[in-house]
């Protein structure tokens, strides 16, 4: 019997694990990347309507025990496109993946580090990702967005190592000048101040904006908030818009399916003078009446010969040069050198599904096309992110960067340069300690030192340190909620040094004066910090979805300017503040300024294809007065996807999705310290040489300052409309944006003049109005898409705006921004800001009305030259792949401004521009002139311009007064970029064995511009008072193109 039982129970068993063998099976596979291969660790497998699933291993390979039936299996992976997969009867199931584009671009982060859904917005903004940025290898990031966003205009105001880059979308809006945007780096707005060494002409040197301090391949992607209502929540710094960076994070290698990768970027780019002015090449040194001049730096001599003269001065030893007089052709542009950009950027990144983190240290050298100018940038990065529970994630980010800069000051030896005469080759003088006629007494300039000197003698020098960071919790306690706490900080510290050497010149004749020397040691700190805190309320009711952000942001800048100056040495070559004659000049001042506010932003949405957005902030500033420091601004913008609300729309073939947004915002802005009371200064007037003045036997001196403050200052406020569609067509093949928009700002903080007997020269006032209006075009096409892998993309973008002053103070109709003839000014009724200075007379033809003698007339008052911003900008982008190669370009044009030539009216004075040889110098009839014959009634002129003193008297003298004959045309098309990259093959890689990707690319940077011929002299975007002034170049350096390689490993 007992046996009989055993038997049983062993079959049972037998049978039931024959049924269970007969049910499962495990299928087994790996899973690859389908960009090269590589396997894929961390997938998640799901076998479909079940629990049971898996991940694959370091290997990309997983196995799962599944029915005999078979099944689905689910893929995914963050940032992978998820797939389904029927088992069927197969034990092996590979699998490609890769990236889900949909879900790498679903969010856009908005202002205040708000993610919304492209759908969701009802306002303007543009992203641009790394590989736009970075593929022209400019070591400032904002140059690598010129003519790729509609509306955004990018000036690089010159060839300097350390140029600074002005930006400014859709107009100015303050008759100030204060055009540039918001910049805000993962979420915490930074400063961007460029503090420029001299408000004056003289000695200029080009100190870059503190945005370019970022490393462009930190940079993961750059989103472009284009007007108030895009960026309302920041409050009063984004009134100009704002610029939002992203930085990399290690989060997109994990969507990669790796755990950690190494990042290696070099590149070597050299920069070559592109452009030069027109000059003349008949005639050499000298002055009036052809008269040859050996120490002259003017060119208005007798006509080259090729005989041997003297040049210079004899020496004290008796000698003396002599030069064959002839032209030097490229005497100028010899002079400048071919500089050299060489940067690398190693970078660490990886994680996991709960913790990613990114580490990068970069440098760059730059070696300026001026002999021995330099600038080094040295950048650390740290980013990491972790989720230590379900509830809690801690975010960190801190960069610290160093720039040392050293420079010889760029007008000053621009200046030297263009006082040079064609008969002298300016390359033979570089050596001047080993050339006695290179020396400041042996130089043949009876009045500017040999260039070359100046570079070894007078320099400026400056190290700066910033440090930027910040630190931020998500606590999500329930579904419904997020609450966000956000610190940051910007600390920067900027240590200059001006040095001028002491000459003392001999008795030779027409020498400059004695040069004391001098040197200055100054220093300007920053210190911004930021806290803000945010309460998110999630909530669906039905069809409807909301969301409200509730924040409070606080905002404290504190700065510090402190500088020493001994303007007279006694030991010549050193430069410490002791070494001087009479008192130091001594310079201190302090800022500190606080804005807190608070924030609502309410966002309703309905069925996924309507959503409302209102925001509200309230701030209060410190730097307003206590009755009038609290102001409110609200906006509001809605989004309507038409292609989902029309049920027939749906899947259309031809229209594949459509929007229309609108929105209106209001912004407020507070003033700058110190506006609401006029305080004493202290008086100085001390002489270097002498002990007269203040401060006096220790008596010093005090002033009050030229400007009546005033103690009831409220906010300025910008009120913006704005409407818009974003087209999609042929399956996302074309894609249209366009925005039509309007900003009126009013009650401006700015200074107007007083009259002198209240011994004052102006007051700061509440006042004025100015309106943008414009309009923003946006189409990018994919042209070819072909399934041998050939594709073409073309975008091309367009922004028209036009701005006019409508009002300034009580029945005041013109304001002037500064000095100078042109000067940029404020006048009603007309663009901001046009240039203003003297011109001809002219008659209702326009012909030019001359005097008996044949020279122009001076019209009787000044006139309005034309307006300084561009009226229009096109940019064109285009990119083309095949197997591995990509070719792509950016130009960019516009038009319809001038600007005023410093560097024409230099070589008019000089007489080295091609004008001056009009006519080889004889006398000639004014072109297209005419003379009143009676009143209103003109003739065509006949008469010749024959001045005493012949062509010098005429172009020294008249041609050079009016402002007029400077003012040209500010059109322009550049080439941006061309880059040809190439990503070698994977099996090629894959030989190798630790190298994942390898690319190699040849870049350009505007490597052609194309000027009208009204527009002889220089580049329209240069300009040596960095961001501060548009429209007036002075003797600026000369563009350059650039050209070079890039190499890029990922291990």
């Amino acid at each position: 019997m007992k046996r009989i039982l055993l038997f049983c129970l062993t079959a049972v068993f037998a049978l039931a694990s024959s049924e269970s063998w007969a049910q499962d099976r495990t299928v087994s596979g790996r899973v690859t990347s389908v960009e090269d291969g590589s396997p894929l660790p961390g997938v998640n497998i799901v076998l479909k309507g079940t629990s049971n699933g898996t991940a694959t291993d370091v290997d990309g390979r997983y196995s799962l025990l599944v029915p005999a039936s078979g099944g689905t299996l689910i893929f995914s992976f963050i940032g992978l496109e998820s797939q389904e997969v029927e088992i069927g009867t197969r034990t092996t199931v590979d699998l490609t993946m890769s990236a889900d584009v949909k879900q790498l671009t679903e969010v856009v982060v908005t202002a205040m580090g708000v993610v919304r859904k492209p759908d969701e917005i009802g306002y303007s903004y543009e992203s641009v990702g790394s590989e736009e940025l970075t593929r022209g290898r400019s070591n400032n990031f904002i140059n690598g967005m010129a003519g790729k966003v509609a509306g955004l205009q990018i000036v690089q105001t010159s060839s300097g190592v350390n140029s600074a880059s002005r930006v400014t979308m859709r107009g100015s809006r303050s008759f100030t000048g204060d055009a540039q945007p918001l910049y805000v780096i993962d979420g915490i707005p930074v400063d961007n101040t460029q503090f420029q060494p001299s408000s004056t002409s003289a000695s200029q040197v080009d100190v870059g904006n503190r945005v370019g301090d970022i490393n462009p391949d930190d940079i993961q992607s750059v989103t472009i908030l284009k007007g108030p209502s895009a960026a309302a929540l920041y409050g009063s710094r984004a009134s100009n818009g704002a610029i939002i960076i992203t930085t990399k994070s290690g989060k997109d290698v994990v969507k990669q399916g790796r755990k950690s990768e190494v990042s290696y970027t070099t590149s070597y780019t050299m920069q070559d003078v592109m452009f030069m002015p027109k000059f003349q090449h008949q005639f050499g040194q000298g002055y009036d009446l052809n008269t040859y001049v050996p120490y002259e730096n003017t060119s208005w001599g007798p006509a080259y010969d090729g005989s041997t003269r003297p040049v210079g001065s004899t020496l004290s030893d008796g000698s003396r040069q002599e030069i064959i007089y002839s032209d030097k052709k490229n005497h100028i542009r010899d002079f400048y050198e071919t500089g050299t950009t060489f940067q690398n950027n190693v970078s660490f990144s990886g994680g996991d599904q709960k913790s990613s983190f990114f580490i990068s240290a970069a440098n760059v050298n730059v070696k300026g096309i001026v002999p021995k100018d330099e600038f080094k940038r040295n950048n650390v990065r740290f980013n990491g992110t972790t989720k230590l529970s379900d509830k809690l994630t801690a975010r960190a980010n801190v960069s610290y960067n160093r720039n040392i800069q050293d420079v010889t000051p760029t007008t000053d030896i621009v200046d030297l340069v263009m006082n040079t005469p064609s008969s002298i080759r300016l390359t033979d003088y570089k050596d001047w300690r080993n050339n006695k006629f290179a020396t400041p007494n042996g130089y043949f300039n009876g009045y500017y030192e040999n260039p070359y000197w100046t570079i070894d003698n007078n320099r400026y020098k400056s190290v700066l340190d910033r440090i930027q960071g910040n630190i931020e919790a998500v606590y999500s306690p329930a579904k419904w909620l997020d609450v966000t706490y956000r610190l940051g900080t910007d600390v920067y510290t900027d240590q200059r040094k001006t040095t001028r050497a002491k000459v003392s010149y001999t008795t030779a004749y027409d020498r400059p004066s004695d040069d004391p020397g001098s040197v200055t040691d100054a220093s300007h700190t920053v210190r911004e910090f930021t806290s803000d805190l945010l309460f998110t309320f999630k909530k669906n009711f039905g069809d409807f979805t909301t969301q409200a952000i509730l924040i409070n942001s606080i905002r404290q800048r504190d700065y510090r300017y402190i500088s020493q100056s001994a303007n007279a040495l006694v030991i010549p070559g050193l430069y410490n503040i002791s070494n001087r004659l009479g008192e130091a000049t001594v310079d201190e001042r302090l800022e500190k300024q606080r804005v807190y506010g608070y924030v609502a932003d309410i966002t309703v949405g309905y069925k996924n294809f309507v959503t409302l957005n209102l925001t509200g902030r309230n701030d209060h500033s410190s730097t307003l007065p206590t009755n009038k420091n609290s102001y409110f601004y609200p906006s509001a913008n809605l989004s309507l996807v038409f292609t989902e609300a029309i049920p027939t729309l749906r899947g259309n073939n031809i229209l594949s999705s459509g929007k229309i947004r609108g929105g209106v915002a209001k912004v407020g802005k507070d003033t700058n310290p110190y506006q609401l009371a006029t305080v004493f200064q202290v008086e100085s007037t001390t002489s270097t040489e002498t002990s007269y003045g203040f401060p006096y036997g220790g008596l010093a001196g005090y002033t009050l300052g030229n400007t009546v403050q005033s103690a009831t200052l409220s906010p300025e406020f910008t009120t913006s409309y704005e409407v818009g569609t974003e087209l999609a067509f042929f399956n996302d093949r074309i894609n249209l944006d366009a925005t039509i928009y309007k900003t009126v700002s009013t009650d401006q903080i700015f200074a107007v003049p007083i009259t002198s007997t209240t011994g004052f020269s102006s007051a700061t006032i509440n006042a004025g109005e100015m309106d943008n209006n414009g309009i923003e075009l946006a189409l990018n096409t994919q042209i070819l898409n072909l399934s041998n892998g050939l594709q073409w993309n073309l975008g091309v973008n367009y922004s028209y705006n036009k701005s006019k002053v409508v009002s300034l103070y009580k029945d005041s109709k013109e304001l002037s921004l500064g000095s100078g003839n042109p000067v940029p000014r404020v006048i009603v009724g007309q663009p901001f800001p046009v240039l203003y200075g003297t011109g001809y007379e002219r008659d209702p033809q326009g012909r030019v009305i001359v005097n008996e003698d044949g020279l122009p007339i001076a019209s009787q008052q000044n006139k309005n030259l034309g307006q300084v911003a561009p009226k229009y900008i096109v940019g064109f982008n285009t990119s083309l792949s095949f197997k591995g190669v990509t070719l792509a370009a950016v130009v960019e044009a516009r038009g319809g401004n001038v600007f005023y030539s410093g560097t024409g009216s230099t070589l008019t004075f000089t007489g080295g521009a091609a004008l001056t040889a009009y006519n080889n110098r004889q006398p000639f009839v004014y072109p297209n002139s005419v003379q009143e014959v009676s009143d209103g009634v003109f003739e065509a002129n006949t008469t010749k311009i024959d001045e005493p003193g012949g062509a010098f008297d005429y172009y020294y003298y008249n041609y050079r007064s009016y402002a007029e004959n400077f003012v040209r045309d500010a059109s322009f098309v550049k080439v941006r970029e061309i880059s040809l990259a190439y990503d070698f093959p994977k099996a090629l890689i894959s030989k190798i064995g630790f190298i994942n990707r390898a690319s190699l690319s040849l870049v350009g940077r505007n490597l052609f511009m194309f000027l009208p011929s009204d527009n002889p002299f220089a580049d329209p975007e240069a300009n040596v008072f960095g961001t501060s002034q548009i429209g007036r170049e002075i003797e600026a350096l000369p563009p350059t193109r650039n050209y070079g390689a890039t190499l890029n490993l990922v291990f």
